[in-house]
């Protein structure tokens, strides 16, 4: 992998040659700084042979551009950043706000999934007027659901900013306007809106599947009833 430079429960970070370096981050992001495609590949393998994954799950990757000025300025672009020098700590910041942006992706289209689906068992119900007939496939769905929740809650909404932020305006500047270009705070307020969507329809669902339970449990209560009182009639016919 290479020689370690910091390893934490938050991340790992890893020297490869000078000024080359990957991070790995626990949320699932990994960032190569200056590191062949090659060498890419490779580590990347190794990581999910380590750490396969149950099913195909979404990926996401994205290129950003590291430029050095010598300029007393900051210029961050959509895809470009400029500096005046470059600085561990700023490739550390910068992989960071790269890494989260990644995983709010990722996130982003697991959750758009998951409305598309829960949009197709509303429609199921506007136009049968009933539930999808498979209750093990509903309840699959819901437990889906929220261990998705569970799994942003975890990983992304405990992602704070480094301590350096705090020592050095620099960093707190850059770290600011990186996580302004990629929007990140109007992605999370987008991503709590649809996940609280999502879990509005579940409730939904719950109530209806509990009612249409109790339905049923209803007509078959009242079935036995009229039986017995069938039985009690005939009995009586027949002395």
């Amino acid at each position: 992998m290479g020689q370690p430079v910091s390893i934490s429960a938050r991340e790992a970070v890893y020297k490869i040659s000078d000024e080359s370096y990957v991070f790995l981050f626990n949320f699932g992001s990994v960032v190569f700084f200056n590191v062949p495609d090659n060498r890419q590949k490779e580590m990347l393998e190794r990581a999910r042979k380590v750490n396969a994954p149950e099913s195909i799950a979404y990926t996401t990757a994205d290129e950003f551009t590291l430029e050095i000025t010598g300029e007393d300025r900051v210029e961050v672009g959509f895809n470009k950043v400029a500096l005046k020098e470059l600085t561990f700590e700023k490739v550390r910041l910068i992989s960071m706000v790269l890494a989260e942006s990644a995983a709010l992706e990722y996130f982003e289209l697991i959750v758009d999934d998951l409305l598309e689906r829960t949009r197709q068992i509303t429609d199921t119900l506007r136009k049968k007027g009933r539930l999808i007939r498979n209750t093990t496939q509903l309840i699959k769905f819901i437990g889906f659901c929220l261990t998705t929740k569970q799994d942003i809650i975890a990983n992304l909404y405990v992602v704070d900013a480094p301590d350096e932020v705090w020592e050095d305006q620099s960093l707190d500047k850059l770290y600011d306007e990186f996580k302004r270009m990629f929007e990140i705070e109007t992605r999370y307020r987008v991503l709590e809106y649809k996940i609280k969507l999502i879990q509005e329809g579940l409730e939904i669902l719950v109530d209806l599947s509990k009612s249409e339970r109790d339905t049923i449990l209803e007509m078959i209560i009242i079935a036995l009833i009229a039986i017995d009182i069938l039985v009690a009639l005939a009995g009586g016919h027949f002395k």
